[in-house]
């Protein structure tokens, strides 16, 4: 049973008592805060690594297609295939068996293996890649690979993507829950340390409960910033996805008209390399600025990859207002002050996708957005495509 608080005070032996309690429960729930903090920052990291997988798929397609059409720097492009691939293929078996890939920084990042359906999608995706493993490795090596099989990887990485793009979804959903249940499970034994300090020493909770409120606001803080995208300070793809997927359930019901925008800059990467990634982070976060100022209230804006944003503009309907619109944000990139990188052009190819004209699925409308954003591009960029 409890013991009563005025029976441990009632001498010296039973007030040492006391207080190696109290220590032992203060470090019980200290370890605790701990172990939810490592364990909420490495699922963090693991859903933003599952989420950057995406990226890095549309990016070996994008490569790949910039290297048999012939557009831009053909040498250039393979090397970003390559670079690519390498990285996603490493991710992916990070995931798989346990290990570590790198970061956007550089530095390695050490993943857990993936169990479940995340681990189903990760071996599935490992498949479907498999094709291609030998010819990114001939393109680190003297001999490059020949148009044949950069056409036939083109080819097979289109047919794919969104495949691989539904794999990397399901993978960053397992990820997301499975952290919630961690957490939950981690918040139990916290609650628990909690409650027999509440019944052994009811002169102490009260400093408990600061410490559980803390530990409150900082879960908060890290739901957050897993919503946001840690640059530019907008929507993130996880954001975004919950808010449209309401939004386009609402307007099913109602027949509402809108629309949705895939945008990716052209000749980002030029001004990444030549004048370095805190100069290209200036321009993302200048233009994410742009585009907020730009949207509607009830308008969308998030970042999903690198250089890549989406809009869901639930008011935007008419050939004519989404031409408008489209001018407007073709506008706002154009206007860059391109004094700052001589010897580079930025640009924006923006895919354009309705509903109810295409239906009201968000996958269905993203992958229709993102067909027709390359569409722009490959007809020279600075410009859009409706689907």
């Amino acid at each position: 049973m409890p013991i009563p608080v005025s029976a441990l005070l009632g001498s010296p032996r039973r007030l040492m008592a006391a207080i190696v309690m109290f220590v032992a429960l203060d470090l019980t729930v200290l370890l605790i805060n701990l172990w939810i903090a490592d364990q909420v920052a490495r699922d963090a990291v693991a859903i933003n690594l599952a989420g950057r997988q995406r990226m890095l798929s549309q990016q070996t397609t994008k490569a790949l297609l910039l290297a048999t059409t012939g557009n831009g720097n053909v040498d250039a492009a393979r090397q970003e295939f390559s670079e690519a691939f390498d990285l996603f293929r490493r991710t992916l078996n990070a995931f798989s068996d346990g290990g570590d890939t790198l970061g956007g920084d550089g530095r390695l990042l050490e993943l857990d293996r993936v169990h479940g359906a995340g681990a189903g999608a990760v071996a599935t995706a490992r498949k479907l890649i498999a094709p291609l493993e030998h010819i990114a490795a001939s393109a680190n090596q003297s001999r490059p690979p020949d148009a044949g099989e950069l056409s036939f990887a083109a080819d097979y990485m289109v047919r794919h993507n969104r495949e691989i793009l539904g794999l990397m979804n399901t993978l960053t959903s397992e990820l997301e829950q499975e952290s919630v249940h961690r957490t939950r499970e981690l918040r139990g034994i916290q609650t628990g340390a909690f409650v027999l300090a509440l019944a052994n020493f009811l002169l102490i909770i009260f400093g408990m409960l600061g410490k559980y409120r803390s530990v409150e606001a900082d879960s908060r803080r890290w739901r957050e910033m897993a919503r946001h995208d840690p640059l530019t300070g907008i929507a993130n793809r996880k954001a975004f996805v919950e808010a449209a997927e309401g939004i386009l359930s609402r307007a099913a019901i109602d027949a509402q008209s809108g629309t949705l925008l895939m945008l990716d800059l052209d000749g980002f990467k030029p001004i990444n390399d030549n004048f370095g990634h805190l100069a290209g982070d200036q321009i993302l976060i200048s233009l994410a600025d742009s585009f907020e100022t730009a949207a509607r209230a009830t308008d969308i804006v998030a970042r999903i990859g690198g250089d890549e944003f989406v809009m869901l503009c639930p008011a935007l309907h008419g050939d004519k207002d989404i031409a408008l619109f489209c001018e407007r944000l073709i506008a706002t990139v154009v206007a860059l002050p391109s004094g700052n990188f001589p010897g580079c052009r930025l640009g924006i190819s923006i895919g354009v996708a309705c509903y109810p004209d295409n239906g009201y699925d968000l996958n269905h409308l993203l992958a229709l957005a993102d067909q027709a954003m390359y569409t722009a591009k490959g007809a020279g960029g600075n410009r859009w495509h409706v689907a």
